[in-house]
């Protein structure tokens, strides 16, 4: 039986109440944890992909935070791995309008460090056009996450 995902959903549709920190699947944690790792590494679209891997099996409304750390993903890898200005503001610009949602702090990921580092990311993008190898790397954050087993 395929699983049944929510509606999409606009961000001014969403009730920030249902924001609430999902209770994660070992599987899902081990996904999650594995992209917070390859986002570090600075393998940004394996990292995406992991993301994904749990974006997928969810269905509550915070399923939207999976979103927007995937589309920061994206953002870094065409800032840095293959080199798109446009593609990267583009990724930001729509992870910060969903990561705006939630607070400071969630699923062990500081949220508001990580958007600051993309807000700096399209200004950095907008001003001196640099990417690739030339990209600051004091404009990727170091995800953390807090360990709840």
């Amino acid at each position: 039986m395929p699983l049944h995902r929510p509606q999409k959903k606009r961000v001014d549709q969403i009730d920030r109440r249902n924001l609430t920190e999902p209770e994660l699947s070992r599987d899902e944690k081990l996904l999650f944890d594995e992209g917070i790792s390859l986002f570090n590494r600075g393998e940004f679209w394996r990292a995406h992909e992991a993301w994904e891997g749990v974006w997928h099996r969810r269905t509550e409304e915070s399923r939207l935070f999976y979103q927007g750390i995937i589309q920061a993903a994206a953002g870094y890898h065409l800032a840095v791995e293959r080199p798109r200005i446009s593609g990267a503001i583009r990724n930001f610009e729509k992870s910060l309008e969903k990561l705006e949602l939630f607070p400071q702090r969630f699923l062990g990921i500081d949220v508001g460090e990580l958007m600051n580092s993309m807000r700096e990311a399209i200004k950095s993008l907008r001003t001196t056009r640099v990417t690739g190898e030339g990209f600051p790397r004091e404009l990727i954050p170091v995800l953390g996450r807090v360990k709840r087993d």
